[in-house]
């Protein structure tokens, strides 16, 4: 199992005639044909922890859709087929354990969902006929909004996924410095870095981005920052217009900006692999233990040894503590029976 391997699973469960009609009739295919609750929500601000679209939010139980409308919008098109792919993924029968045991799963899991909506609302062909010969640059991103009805953050899932090894397409705010949007390609052999432009994260007032120029573009080697103080540098391509900055950074200069490249020094997610017992089955997966009971986190239900036991403990009806079920008997713990 690999990204491309969830998508293609995730897809699968809808029919090639659904899939079809999606991208022309998004509320049709989700009500009339998956059955599922849409409803607009004018002030929605919820976000994902992990940085999801926050222009929408999927009860999976229930199979309910809120998203804050923007009628006739590529935009909202996206949300849509962004929470579709929650509940798709939800539904598959390998993608939460995979997922589960890579590097960053929660970014991990809105990168699929963000490539199923890619692939829903825009053609494999079309990303590969704008970039031709390449290499990448921002400025395919322009060509590909413009020659298609998709909206920016799906042409920047599209083309990121053509970029040679580690890399990102950053979607820039230029008023508030804020990225609106990243699409992430993770090294293929050791997964993802600790440091990536990711949605929300703010940049500098005086960064070399904000000072593009509209129309203007630009190729160069620059150091982007974390929220919590960490940095790498990365070869970035930037274009501007009077909104927003698209740059496509990438760990390798292919585009030719310096003739000596400095090594550049970038750290990866070393979390431990862990093992752990839940919800009916054995898991691996990446991360660290509860510092409570030094035991994992399931990868489906969140729980950890001692959460679990807290969830099963019952109540003795004499002095009102808490113990595990073999302990008590007719309401009574062992204390209050003797």
């Amino acid at each position: 199992m690999n990204l491309e391997g969830c998508v293609d699973q995730a897809l699968s469960l809808l029919t090639d005639d659904v899939r079809a009609r999606f991208a022309g009739d998004p509320f049709g295919v989700l009500r009339d044909e998956l059955e599922l609750t849409v409803r607009a929500v004018e002030h929605l601000a919820s976000s994902r922890d992990d940085g999801g679209a926050c222009d929408g939010v999927s009860f999976l139980e229930d199979g309910v859709i809120l998203y804050a409308p923007t009628p006739a919008s590529r935009r909202e098109n996206f949300t849509l087929a962004h929470e579709l792919g929650h509940w798709l993924a939800e539904r598959a029968p390998d993608i939460y354990d995979w997922i589960a045991d890579q590097d960053e799963p929660g970014r991990l899991l809105e990168t699929v969902c963000d490539r199923i909506a890619q692939r829903l609302l825009l053609p494999e062909s079309a990303a590969t006929a704008v970039i031709a010969n390449g290499p990448i640059r921002a400025q395919h991103l322009v060509d590909l909004y413009n020659a298609s009805q998709a909206s920016r953050p799906v042409c920047a899932i599209a083309i990121a996924k053509h970029l040679p090894g580690l890399g990102a397409i950053a979607i820039i705010d230029r008023y508030t410095g804020t990225v609106t949007h990243a699409s992430v390609k993770p090294d293929p052999e050791q997964g993802w870095p600790t440091v990536f432009p990711w949605r929300d994260q703010k940049l500098t007032e005086r960064h070399s981005l904000l000072g593009l120029a509209p129309g203007a573009s630009a190729a160069r080697r620059l150091s982007w920052r974390t929220p919590w103080g960490t940095q790498a540098d990365f070869y970035v391509d930037a274009i501007g217009d009077d909104k927003r900055v698209v740059a496509v950074f990438c760990d390798r200069d292919i585009w030719e900006v310096e003739q000596f490249h400095a090594p550049i020094q970038r750290d990866f997610d070393t979390r431990p692999l862990l093992t752990g017992s839940c919800c009916g089955t054995s898991f691996e997966r990446r991360g660290y233990p509860c510092s409570d009971c030094g035991q994992p986190f399931c990868p489906r239900c969140g729980d950890c040894r001692c959460q679990r036991d807290a969830k099963r403990a019952l109540t003795c009806t004499e002095c009102f503590l808490q113990f595990q079920p073999h302990l008590v008997v007719d309401g009574l713990c062992v204390d209050c029976r003797s």
